[in-house]
């Protein structure tokens, strides 16, 4: 259970801290957070010692903003909780800002309240008897920040935020997206270099999410802070991350920018979890100094991105983006043509989906007009927009 007090676990850490400074990102910033090979082990009822993470390392520069992506259960919320002092991690060494706050082979583990970051909860994690003002507030008080300086840092984040004008009012009151600017307000007015986000939006409709991920973005340009947002949703990583780790039973399959993660993935894994994909399962059977060419169901496919070094008769999996599919009654005069039955168009808003199928496995593409179902149906796709990886 989220309690507020260790929402607020960083401010015995350093009680004259100064208020958060509005800063312009560098790209020379420092380095505030640093995780080298760090693991964390459950054990089973049966004994069984099972990898939650699993020899982590990874870096977040001050203005960097790292999103910990992956399904429920590869490991994320443990490493969050590993550098917020929540958990203890079984090896490795974590540093923040500078400072060593837990290492294996030195025999060093601060507590929460020794490190200097602060910690945005899906909860909220608010005291439901304190105001809007006095939970912003909760964190100064507790390093002994002067009333006067108090009311100031309080009412100047409270404007950025957007929550100035409840103020007054206590959580029972507000909506969830206030109450979730609130805790985002009480997170940084106590000015660390390192805000830890754990899931702080799924509990808010899809309309403020959004605002609030424009948001987020903006102060953290703002102020600077070097922050680890732990989400499994895509959305949330693709817009706020300037790079994304992605996880996969406790350890890191890819870390690197959005667009880098989208358009060349490492992995089938890394492929299939970001965005819609299509997969076909083949046999390589033909290799050339630019691709090859598999033999799929749907017709023989050529591909120019190849992760890995293949040879003729591999079993291997296709893949391409539904966005990089064109759809055509007839057979077109392109490389790559595969053939399938026309289903359904799929409309969505910003686009529409053409559905096909083939042995009752689903292909979509976004290019191309209707057709009438039960129909003869053709994709193309340019071959440096099909992905191979090893099965």
């Amino acid at each position: 259970m989220t309690t507020p007090q260790m929402a607020v676990m960083n401010t015995k850490a350093h009680e004259a801290a100064a208020p958060a400074p509005e800063v312009t990102v560098s790209h020379e910033s420092r380095e505030v957070l640093t995780i080298s090979n760090v693991s964390k082990f459950f054990v089973r009822a049966n004994g069984a010692a099972v990898p939650a993470v699993d020899g982590v390392s990874l870096s977040v520069r001050a203005g960097e903003f790292l999103v910990l992506l992956g399904p429920s259960g590869c490991g994320k919320t443990t490493l969050l909780r590993c550098i917020a002092g929540l958990e203890q991690p079984d090896s490795g060494r974590i540093d923040i800002d500078g400072k060593t706050v837990y290492s294996s082979v030195d025999r060093i583990e601060l507590s929460a309240q020794q490190r200097t970051l602060s910690m945005v909860f899906q909860s909220y994690a608010l005291w439901p008897n304190m105001s809007v003002f006095d939970n912003i507030a909760y964190p100064l008080r507790n390093r002994k920040i002067r009333k006067a300086q108090i009311e100031e840092d309080v009412h100047r984040i409270a404007k950025l935020v957007g929550i100035d004008e409840i103020i007054g009012q206590f959580p029972n009151h507000i909506s969830g997206g206030q109450q979730q600017r609130v805790a985002l307000a009480r997170a940084l007015v106590s000015g660390d270099a390192l805000v830890l986000f754990d899931e702080p939006l799924s509990n808010v409709d899809a309309k403020v999410r959004k605002d609030l991920r424009i948001e987020l973005a903006a102060l953290q340009n703002r102020f600077g802070f070097a922050a680890v947002y732990v989400t499994h949703d895509q959305e949330d990583a693709m817009e706020l991350g300037t790079k994304i780790a992605v996880l996969e039973k406790g350890k890191v399959a890819q870390v690197a920018s959005p667009r880098e993660v989208y358009q060349n993935p490492a992995s089938r894994y890394v492929a299939t979890f970001i965005g819609s994909t299509n997969e076909l399962e083949g046999t390589v059977v033909a290799v050339d100094a630019t691709g090859l060419e598999i033999e799929t169901p749907l017709g023989v496919i050529r591909s120019e991105r190849l992760h890995g070094e293949f040879a003729k008769g591999d079993e291997v999996v296709a893949i391409f983006r539904p966005e990089h599919g064109h759809l055509s009654p007839e057979r077109p005069g392109t490389v790559n043509a595969l053939k399938a039955t026309f289903r359904m168009e799929l409309f969505s808003g910003s686009h529409a989906e053409q559905v096909v199928t083939h042995n009752h496995k689903v292909y979509r593409v976004w290019h191309g007009k209707e057709q009438e179902h039960g129909t003869e149906a053709w994709i193309s796709v340019a071959p440096e927009k099909v992905h191979v990886f090893e099965r």
